[in-house]
């Protein structure tokens, strides 16, 4: 016989329940749970406070505790509208009655939680405010999931993999043992990370990992209850500059989520279509790939990692077409970076990694990794090689290298040992360790003997050998915060030589410099402007970098139509100030004339640009401004 069907209570409102007494908070919240509604209970008023700001009740029951009553004031000081409701103790023999509970201007009171009056109360003060229209992530988790199941070891690593090959625009949702975790992709590269623990907030990460105190934490938390999103709080109040260090935080936050994530072993998923999670906060890009392997070492047991290779103990493993376009993504470590490159098809997987029992977590975990992604595959044994030795390979002829590589070769010999250590690895004078290092993996894997391996290389052998000579030397120094300051220094220097840097020039406003300029690339003239304003007041002299802060504050979305006087006035003057110092700058010529043009003088503005043109008939910046000069004239 069938049993009958569970019933299923529609959830009405989510409630949170900041009661101190253990026994009450159960009977209340199961109380509550019956009726359909969703709890949030905590016991102080720390952790209610916290859970307030990362869930968003509809509605607040709080016991009347002395040691709650400021966190009833802290509410309603956040919030003049949030739905408070306090709870007496006269079940406990120990009530203070309404007078005493009067200043904190509750909607509504209850002298005993435990009876009906509770939840009447409850639905009678939600039934007066309007239902919210669901917005942002959950207007996403509103949809029926297109996909769900169990999470098991390895499940969601293989999830995220899928997501990100399939360029799937959603939310992952995990929930079951642990705090609810949800993963926002954007054509399948994560994007957005959120968790229900108020633990993994980005506040508290930043207060656990020593990177704020205490007293920044609860102002940043304040200013979050007011309305300000957690990266916007923490601008507020002066712990994070805003721009790159603030992107930045976002995104270390968002990846050590997404590594939690991948190393669940239990629980349930589901997928929800659809980005309009957006609307809840910035977009913060994280690499799935670095993310799996990072997770999958974190949080995934050995014996999953074992029992994932073990069909495929005897075959060989060997780098596959695909393996130079992953790796970069992954941001493999030095070590790893060698391990892969190792991977030639010439030992069965076993040897491979009995030859790493030094390093077997790390090994295993590689391959796994690799497998998982595909940038190896498993071949069969070559002849001769049923029993190699641990470490050696077996004996192959190799063929000869097809001229097409070797002409690759050589051409990027000529590109990668003439030029800087910034050019070898093609990063710019911004780049940080990890970029760095990013690189180095990228273009080490492209160009290591190991990757030729099936090739007779003959003549090309030595320059494969000084270009990774060249990049390691690269590395070395990029790599390392001072070697690097020291090095830009001296690239400074050499551009003052040259006449392209004049008046003096600085690595740190330099470096702003280049930031800003991504940014204007990436049409984003504002976040140009903080970098270039802390430039110029490093070097006041400086034409590249005042020319640039003229160009920047005229190039907004609407163009130089849109600019105030008072702003195209201040580009005009920054752009005669390089112009003094270097009156043949292009970029200065071309900030001046939008800078007339913006003052309402076309005229003005395409003579200007037309007496630059003179001097540099090759110049793409005077070319594009004349245009747009002569249709605004037009």
């Amino acid at each position: 016989m069938a049993a009958a069907p569970r019933l299923q209570w529609p959830v009405v409102a989510r409630i949170l329940l900041a009661e101190g007494h253990g026994p009450t908070r159960e009977f209340v919240a199961a109380a509550l749970l019956q009726a359909g509604h969703e709890v949030v209970p905590a016991a102080d008023g720390l952790r209610a406070w916290e859970l307030y700001v990362a869930r968003r009740p509809d509605a607040v029951v709080l016991g009347a505790d002395p040691e709650l009553s400021p966190l009833a004031l802290r509410l309603r000081q956040a919030d003049p509208r949030v739905l408070l409701v306090l709870a007496d103790r006269e079940h406990l023999g120990r009530a203070l009655g309404l007078s005493a509970l009067l200043p904190f201007k509750a909607n509504a009171y209850v002298a005993d939680p435990t009876r009906r009056e509770l939840l009447d109360k409850l639905e009678q003060l939600l039934s007066q405010t309007a239902p919210r229209r669901p917005q942002g992530t959950a207007r996403v988790l509103a949809r029926e999931p297109t996909a769900r199941g169990a999470v098991q070891p390895g499940v969601v690593p293989a999830l995220l993999h899928r997501v990100w090959r399939s360029l799937s625009e959603g939310m992952l949702v995990l929930e079951g043992t642990g705090p609810e975790r949800r993963v926002g992709f954007l054509r399948g590269v994560p994007v957005a990370t959120q968790s229900d623990d108020p633990e993994e907030s980005l506040l508290r990460w930043l207060r656990n990992a020593g990177r704020i105190d205490a007293t920044a934490h609860d102002a940043a938390l304040a200013e979050t209850a007011g309305g300000l999103s957690p990266g916007a709080a923490l601008v507020a109040v002066g712990a994070v500059e805003a721009g790159e260090p603030l992107r930045e935080t976002l995104s270390a936050h968002a990846k050590a989520l997404l590594v939690r994530v991948v190393g669940t072993r239990e629980g349930r998923w589901r997928f929800h279509p659809g980005n309009e999670f957006l609307a809840d906060g910035p977009a913060v890009e994280v690499s799935p790939l670095q993310a799996i392997l990072e997770g999958a070492r974190l949080g995934l047991p050995t014996r999953h990692l074992a029992e994932a290779l073990r069909a495929v103990t005897d075959a060989c493993p060997a780098r596959s077409p695909e393996f130079q376009q992953l790796v970069p993504g992954a941001g493999l470590a030095a070590a790893d970076l060698r391990m892969a490159l190792s991977l030639d098809g010439r030992l069965t997987t076993r040897a491979w990694l009995e030859a790493r029992s030094a390093e077997m977590r790390e090994a295993l975990s590689l391959l796994w990794f690799l497998a998982l992604v595909g940038a190896v595959v498993f071949q069969e044994p070559p002849a001769g090689a049923a029993d190699p030795e641990p470490g050696r390979a077996a004996a192959r002829r190799r063929r000869p290298l097809p001229p097409e590589r070797a002409e690759a070769i050589r051409q990027a010999a000529l590109r990668i040992l003439p030029g800087t250590y910034l050019h070898a690895l093609g990063v710019e004078i911004d780049a940080d360790g990890a970029a760095v290092e990013r690189a180095y993996q990228s273009v080490a894997a492209r160009f290591h003997p190991d990757g030729f391996a099936l090739y007779e290389l003959g003549e090309v052998a030595d320059l494969l050998d000084a270009i990774q000579d060249k990049l390691a030397a690269a590395y070395r120094v990029l790599g390392d915060e001072a070697r690097r300051r020291a090095y830009l220094g001296y690239l400074l220097s050499r551009l003052e030589q040259a006449g392209l840097r004049r008046g003096g020039a600085d690595v740190d406003a330099e470096v702003a410099l280049q930031r800003a300029m991504r940014a204007l690339r990436a049409h984003r003239p504002f976040d140009a402007l903080e970098p270039l304003r802390a430039a110029v007041q490093r070097c006041p002299r400086q034409p590249e970098y005042l020319a640039a802060l003229a160009f920047a504050l005229l190039v907004g979305p609407a163009g130089p139509a849109a600019v105030g006087a008072t702003t195209a006035q201040e580009a005009r003057k920054l752009a005669r100030r390089a112009l003094t110092l270097a009156p043949d700058h292009p970029r200065a010529t071309a900030a001046l004339a939008l800078a007339e043009e913006a003052l309402g003088d076309p005229a003005e503005a395409r003579k200007v640009t037309l007496a630059a043109l003179k001097l540099h008939p090759g110049s793409e910046i005077l070319k594009r401004v004349l245009f747009r000069v002569n249709r605004s004239r037009g």
